[in-house]
């Protein structure tokens, strides 16, 4: 009986194996070569979750003709039900990653689009909550085949209510997020890639996720700010309607100072910089002091990884050029009398 079940299991194995291989090699005979290409280079490979499937499907048809108990075949056809549906629940999310990764294929991560910003944020959005619903799914469906669980299905449908308001006040902030992850996408404030100001620190949108929003700041740190946090607080996004950033450095200058020196200087460190996008800039005279003047650097890069180089730059430059040029100009120190 015994060497009847491992032979049954086996030549089964080997027939479910065989198949899946041969749906793989069909499914890319008939894709185009540049779609193949893509499934050779794709991070995701739905194979081996497919191939399981296959495995533990055939194994529970199989199970009855190995002559084995009804006691043991009860338990072996119950276990090889749960690798099943384990198995459908892993396969799902594999394609939904490869699905969102064909999306993206024929659209690269261009960074100055905003429309392809935008559709990123919302496909992460919508593949992240599709997995996490097949999870819950696919849980909910292995513990339906217990037949405890099923037993007390009226009980549990009955107390729906108090367990609903049980995991209402213990999951709320949880549910809070997710619900404040699903607005930010959807409601176009952050996308993907974006270059955000939060608390003093400027950085770029990394992750989007159900919960979290990852900001890459501009040092290589890390900020995990809860989604709560971009519907309740104030933020600047630099880049919502465009990836290009104007950066200003503000400079104070004695009241001699030649404005039009001053113009041509920072223009010539424009030309100079690779991080200018070769776009609008000017200077201008924002303020008056009793001792200075504040002149006004303004000029646009492509992003603000480049804004910020580009402001350092300027201000690196100015105060070389007023150092070395032009002492004169350099705010002067009011001198009291002792």
């Amino acid at each position: 009986m015994i060497t009847q079940a491992v032979f049954v299991l086996i030549l089964t194995t080997v027939v479910a194996l065989l198949v899946t291989w041969l749906v793989g090699r069909l499914a890319r005979r008939l894709l185009k070569a540049r779609v193949e290409r893509f499934l050779s280079m794709a991070r995701v490979h739905p194979q081996p979750a497919f191939s399981i499937l296959a495995v533990a499907w055939s194994w529970y048809y199989a199970l009855p003709a190995t002559g084995l108990s009804p006691e043991v075949l009860f338990h072996l056809r119950h276990w090889d039900q749960l690798v099943a549906i384990g198995a459908a629940g892993w396969f799902v999310t594999k394609l939904l990653h490869l699905g969102e990764q064909i999306i993206f294929w024929r659209r690269p991560r261009i960074f100055e689009d905003e429309r392809i910003r935008r559709t990123r944020t919302h496909v992460k959005v919508i593949r992240q909550t599709a997995v996490a619903l097949v999870l819950l799914v696919t849980v909910a469906l292995m513990l339906l085949t217990f037949r405890p669980v099923r037993a007390v299905g009226i009980s549990i449908l009955a107390s729906a209510g108090v367990l609903g308001l049980l995991v209402g006040i213990t999951a709320r902030e949880s549910l809070r997020m997710a619900i404040a992850g699903l607005q930010i996408a959807f409601s176009a404030a952050v996308h993907l890639d974006d270059v955000l100001v939060v608390d003093g620190d400027w950085g770029q949108v990394e992750e989007i996720a159900l919960t979290h929003v990852v900001l890459r700041t501009w040092d290589k740190r890390r900020l995990v700010l809860p989604n709560t946090y971009f519907t309740n607080e104030k933020y600047e996004n630099w880049t919502r309607f465009g990836s290009t950033v104007a950066g200003s450095v503000d400079i104070h200058v004695d009241f001699s100072a030649d404005l039009n020196q001053v113009r041509e200087a920072a223009r010539r460190f424009l030309e100079a910089s690779p991080a200018w996008d070769r776009g609008d800039w000017e200077v201008r005279m924002t303020d008056m002091g009793e001792q200075t003047a504040t002149v006004r650097i303004t000029a646009t890069a492509r992003d603000g990884h480049c804004a910020w180089s580009l402001r350092c730059e300027l201000r690196e430059g100015m105060v070389a050029f007023l150092r070395t040029e032009h002492p004169q100009w350099l705010p002067r120190r009011p001198k009291y009398e002792v």
